[in-house]
């Protein structure tokens, strides 16, 4: 099977392409300018797809003017650059640096109680989701090819958050458990956490028998089923995420009616992949 089987490709390739910027990079909509993030998602899809990219060195240019120092940016540059066959830029010390900060930011240590795989944490923190960021810096050492002890702590750390099967900041959830499975390596006991979550028509729920499924929870639950060696290939979820194409090409969040968005379509279009 190939993803043309399933979608209208030439219509998610205009869609892509209609987010096109004039500084090089991707946007939400226009007239807004382009944002990292959506950048990756339609580099990627555009890739999928075999699709020409018009005009790369201005794209290029575009994501060496918009990297900062803080993990969202080296994350979704590099990572672009990756994806066109660019020189990374070394920002190793900075990522390391980074990541060792962010493991000792954990504030307001609520409650401490033993599981049966022994003692763990919960914490409350001041910043956004301390998991995504180890996730993001983590990966970026790992693409820039660096060993360094701080990747052996993060694994370690994120271990602290492991709660009823899952991971969780708070409570244990598939996006959540998506960072550390991603962090920590192949961990086989989660696929039951991550089963139950699936909707019997296809797609996954943020908790066990609600509803609707959504996109990014599906496309959370599929990455951590594939980085822990389970082989998930439901053709329900494969049409759930097909109907999730809108008119325009793009992709929608869930089953009701909703806007595309380059984020919502790298969802859809990197989970059927994935089972294709």
């Amino acid at each position: 099977m190939k993803l043309d089987s399933f979608i209208d490709v030439d219509a998610l390739k205009s869609y892509v392409l209609s987010k096109r910027a004039n500084d090089g990079g991707f946007s939400f909509c226009k007239p807004l300018p382009s944002s990292l993030p959506e950048t990756y998602y339609a580099v990627f899809i555009l890739k999928i797809l075999n699709e020409y990219i018009d005009n790369k060195e201005k794209l290029v240019s575009y994501l060496h003017s918009s990297l900062r120092y803080n993990p969202h940016s080296v994350y979704f540059v590099l990572n672009t650059l990756n994806l066109l066959n660019e020189k990374l830029p070394d920002v190793s010390e900075f990522a390391i640096n980074r990541l060792r900060k962010a493991m000792t930011r954990v504030i307001n240590v609520d409650a401490i109680h033993k599981t049966e795989s022994g003692i763990t944490a919960t914490y409350s923190f001041d910043m956004p989701n301390v998991l995504r960021e180890v996730y993001l810096l983590t990966s970026v050492l790992r693409l820039l090819k660096v060993e360094c002890e701080e990747i052996e702590q993060a694994k370690k750390f994120v271990e602290m958050f492991r709660k009823d099967g899952g991971y969780g900041v708070k409570l244990p959830n598939l996006e959540d458990s998506f960072y550390c499975v991603y962090v920590k390596g192949g961990d086989k006991n989660i696929v039951h956490f991550v089963m139950k979550r699936e909707w019997k028509d296809g797609g996954f729920c943020k908790v066990p028998n609600s509803y609707p499924p959504y996109i990014e929870d599906t496309y959370y639950a599929i990455e951590i089923l594939h980085c822990v060696g389970y082989n998930y290939n439901n053709i329900k979820t494969l049409k759930y995420i097909a109907k999730l194409q809108n008119a325009d090409g793009g992709f929608r969040r869930s089953i009701y009616l909703g806007t595309s968005s380059l984020e919502f379509s790298y969802y859809a279009v990197s989970s059927m992949l994935r089972m294709l």
